[in-house]
């Protein structure tokens, strides 16, 4: 589910973010709307965001304005499964999104569903333009969106050959809420490091691929979560300043964790 390590202390740094038209392993543009969904929820969280086909001039001209966001697709046969990622202009990864996974079958709403849970990652980090100096904001901010109607009401697109009237909105039940996830900036950098971020009723804990490895619970205990991890239970706690998890299964014992909070 969030993130690059580094990652989202670096977004004050991107004037736009950079929506493809159509994104990596789909067969046809704004498929199952998954771009102009993509657009929806980064505009709502206050970025300015340009389609790839469409880019301002500005931006033309200076690529490095701009963050792209790139689709992870991890779906199985009974799972819809996505990731969101940021990428610079040199195609270094900025931010990772956690993971948000649906069993709906319809796969338009299959995708909005588990995009929205992908987004939780992004929601709440307070973005706010930075320019690096005075010449990157010197341009003008026009954007022009390239799928019909405006992303903020997510009115469907209408096909060249079709014609519809239906209108879809975006469940706010659909969109698991989490909030920002910890940049540590340019800490240690270990293998054995597990970077706790912060999510709705607890913490993730991400390597430094990143990838989520495990989901840790708040109790009424301070520093003593409970986690699900691959179908097995088990609790983290801390005893003398360090860091235990114990699996709930027979024979198991208490091992270390490095967390940076």
């Amino acid at each position: 589910m969030l993130c690059s390590i580094s990652g989202f202390g670096q977004l004050n740094s991107f004037k736009y973010i950079i929506i493809p038209v159509k994104f990596q392993g789909f067969s046809s543009d704004n498929q199952f709307r998954t771009s102009t969904l993509v657009s929806y929820l980064f505009t709502n969280e206050g970025f300015t965001t340009v389609y790839s086909n469409n880019l301002p001039d500005d931006l033309k001209k200076n690529r490095c304005l701009g963050a792209r966001v790139e689709l992870v697709d991890n779906s199985g046969l009974f799972k819809t499964k996505t990731q969101l990622s940021l990428t610079d202009c040199s195609g270094v990864l900025v931010m990772m999104s956690q993971e948000g996974e649906t069993r709906t079958k319809d796969l338009e709403q299959a995708y909005r569903e588990a995009l929205s849970e992908s987004f939780g990652s992004f929601r709440g980090l307070n973005y706010k333009y930075e320019p690096l100096n005075e010449e990157q904001d010197q341009t003008s901010d026009t954007v022009t969106l390239n799928f019909k109607g405006d992303v903020k009401s997510l009115e469907p697109e209408v096909d060249s050959n079709t014609s519809s009237s239906e209108t879809e909105k975006t469940s706010d039940e659909k969109i698991v809420e989490t909030t920002s996830a910890k940049s540590v900036g340019n800490q240690e950098s270990s293998d054995d490091i597990l970077y706790a971020q912060p999510i709705e009723g607890g913490f993730q804990l991400v390597d430094n691929t990143p990838k989520v490895v495990y989901i840790l619970k708040s109790t009424s205990v301070p520093e003593v979560f409970m986690l699900n991890t691959e179908g097995k239970n088990g609790v983290v706690f801390k005893n003398e300043e360090k860091w235990f998890i114990e699996i709930d299964e027979k024979g198991s014992k208490a091992k270390e964790l490095n967390i940076k909070f």
